[in-house]
């Protein structure tokens, strides 16, 4: 198959990662990032199935005018995913559904994933910026911290600390503590 569904006729790649929750094969499809934004593919996959399951397994899709070009991979908690697309956008679908809660403009291309913890949402972008929001089905901006170098990566967070690399250095954010 050439993964040409939703009669798009576009053919993306899976470059990002597949994460798989319960019984379903969430993935974001695009391509290279010097090739541009354009028409990208989200699917849900029910992976009961055995042989090719491209078609009859589809649980739902989000493709053309909808989603881009995605080099992300979905975080997905409490019914909830977020996801980026090259463009510079960032969603939070309903993850049985595939239904857009909302879709937030960070005014820069995206290259990394979102990352979930602590009941927030960071992901960074091309110029620079590391967006916080509150995990939800209404977007609640936390912050933007601006980490002065393009952020190409995903945070990642471990042990109370959030690590950011940018293109030219690793931050290591935490909070102050009082003495």
């Amino acid at each position: 198959s050439e993964w040409e569904l939703g009669g798009y006729g576009t053919r993306n790649n899976i470059i990002s990662t597949p994460v798989i929750v319960g019984d379903t094969v969430y993935v974001g499809m695009g391509q290279d990032p010097e090739h541009g934004t354009g028409i990208g593919h989200l699917y849900a996959i029910d992976a009961t199935g055995s042989g090719d399951v491209t078609v009859s397994h589809v649980r739902w899709h989000v493709g053309g005018t909808e989603f881009g070009r995605t080099m992300s991979t979905p975080a997905i908690a409490d019914g909830l995913m977020y996801i980026c697309d090259l463009g510079g956008f960032l969603y939070c679908l309903d993850a049985k559904e595939g239904t857009r809660y909302w879709r937030h403009d960070m005014k820069a291309a995206v290259w990394g994933s979102p990352m979930l913890v602590d009941g927030h949402v960071y992901v960074g972008d091309e110029d620079g910026d590391v967006l916080v929001v509150k995990h939800g089905r209404k977007l609640d901006i936390v912050d933007e911290l601006p980490m002065g170098a393009t952020v190409y990566t995903t945070p990642t967070a471990a042990n109370g600390v959030l690590y950011v690399a940018t293109k030219s250095k690793l931050y290591a954010l935490a909070e102050a503590k009082s003495k």
